[in-house]
């Protein structure tokens, strides 16, 4: 039964990222800006990232991404936050994460809407041309976007990916000094588009992030997918469907069942890395 209207005036989204934002602090300020462009009128969304210390000092997010064994125990933060935001009383949670690590798992787990990012931006590009290139600067995740794109059954929308020439650093230096950044992801992206594309994804959010801040919107007019706000936009649809309509997460079959939450609790106590 819908919900009084008094009771939905607010829409609550839980960001979680996977970078530990106070290493950069230029990125959140990105974040906030964009976040009240794109939200709805009475969207808040709360900003989230990594615990400290997850892979500082001495490394970056882009050192944990590459690494299957590090990404799965890294997982349980992305489980973790899902959790803490049902029990808080937020309305949905938003993955802003490429690879979309824990998607199917905090589906599974909360009774709240979830959305991510990888999956949110390729149907979006299906729905604005005929076959997309998700652009990366990190070659180690080309396998996962592979998997990512054929897990969504939309191999035949895809063009090849391709490669930035940039590293880690180079994108976070790209917030004070985004050129040389932009003409690296031009590059690329006319690459991708001399592939085939005809709509592009940005592979990372920190990258997208530049992007958008310095108004990259289109290249030789194919349409550069925005991808904090496909996210947020897909999370704030998902909430209002079941707010307005009851409509939520499938809970038939392997990923649609929802483990005992005493049972959830002692096995993340047990066998789970250390709550942040």
């Amino acid at each position: 039964m819908p919900a009084p209207a008094s009771e939905r005036s607010t829409v609550r989204i839980w960001h979680q990222g996977f970078i530990e934002l106070a290493t950069v602090p230029a990125y959140r300020e990105a974040l906030e800006r964009h976040l009240r462009a794109v939200a709805e009128p009475g969207t808040v969304v709360d900003v989230h990232g990594v615990a400290p210390g997850t892979y500082t000092p001495g490394h970056t997010a882009a050192d944990i991404a590459r690494s299957p064994y590090l990404m799965s125990l890294h997982v349980h933060q992305v489980l973790d936050a899902a959790r803490a935001a049902e029990r808080e009383g937020y309305d949905a949670v938003a993955i802003a994460i490429l690879q979309d690590p824990g998607l199917r798992e905090a589906r599974s787990l909360v009774e709240i809407p979830v959305a991510g990012y990888g999956e949110a931006a390729m149907h979006v590009a299906c729905m604005l041309g005929r076959r997309f290139s998700v652009v990366l600067f990190n070659p180690e995740l080309r396998d996962l976007v592979e998997e990512e794109i054929a897990r969504a059954g939309l191999a035949t929308r895809a063009a090849p990916h391709t490669l930035v020439e940039a590293e880690y650093g180079d994108v976070v230096e790209a917030f004070a000094r985004p050129g040389r950044l932009v003409d690296a992801f031009t590059a690329a992206a006319r690459r991708a588009l001399d592939g085939g594309a005809d709509v592009l994804i940005p592979g990372q959010t920190i990258m997208a992030e530049v992007l958008w801040q310095n108004g990259v919107r289109r290249i030789d007019d194919a349409p550069v997918i925005d991808a904090l706000g496909v996210t947020i936009k897909t999370a704030e649809l998902l909430a209002g469907l079941r707010r307005s309509s009851g409509v939520s997460a499938s809970r038939r079959g392997y990923w649609g069942t929802r483990p005992d939450p005493e049972l959830a609790d002692r096995a993340r106590r047990l066998l789970g890395p250390p709550a942040p």
